[in-house]
């Protein structure tokens, strides 16, 4: 197969992403201007706009980018081995790595977004929400295949334990911010290991 390399107005764009994705989670999308993502990816304003017609469609761009990252760690919780409830914690034994690689810095995207966005315009919000609601059905997905295979009892509500499941990860990701410091979400994890083990048959 020939191999291919991307074009000069592919690197471009990726180089705006690349430092939009970097400013929007660190400093927020209001507090982030064009004039701070041109200055960071050296990129000149004609071609910035050549690539994206407006800084929304640049926020959304960099939603879809973490979206489409976010789903690859999602489609590996489900094809892997071992029980639900093992996946779901190797799951979130990923995440603490994830922010303590970034310094407990960045926290969620997707939560960053919520906060700041959701009450000031809908096409963020509803963004964020549509990727909650796919981390939700993938992690009930997860669990009724463990309530098939014997793992969890019947009488267990997968869908409403997948809901709590995200908002453990999104609260204790939130404390890691604060306290910059992951040991919090270690505990919470912990803490969430013995709830899906009383769960278990």
């Amino acid at each position: 197969m020939k191999k291919t390399f991307p074009t000069k107005g592919e690197i471009t764009r990726n180089k705006v992403l690349k430092s939009a994705q970097r400013l929007f989670f660190l400093n927020g999308y209001h507090r982030t201007s064009v004039d701070d993502i041109l200055r960071d990816s050296k990129v000149k304003k004609g071609n910035f706009y050549f690539h994206f017609k407006s800084k929304e469609a640049l926020g959304y761009a960099v939603i879809d980018l973490y979206s489409a990252f976010f789903r690859e760690n999602l489609n590996e919780m489900i094809q892997g081995n071992g029980t639900s409830i093992g996946k779901i914690l190797s799951f979130f034994s990923k995440g603490e790595k994830h922010l303590a690689k970034n310094g407990c810095l960045i926290g969620c995207p997707f939560g960053n977004f919520a906060l700041e966005m959701s009450d000031v315009h809908d096409g963020f919000r509803e963004r964020v929400d549509q990727i909650f609601d796919e981390w939700a059905h993938q992690m009930n997905l997860v669990l009724r295949e463990g309530k098939q295979k014997g793992e969890i009892r019947k009488e267990v509500d997968t869908k409403a334990l997948s809901h709590l499941l995200v908002a453990v990860a999104e609260g204790a990701t939130l404390l890691v911010k604060a306290k910059k410091n992951t040991s919090v979400y270690r505990a919470c994890a912990r803490s969430l290991r013995a709830m899906l083990e009383h769960s278990q048959v």
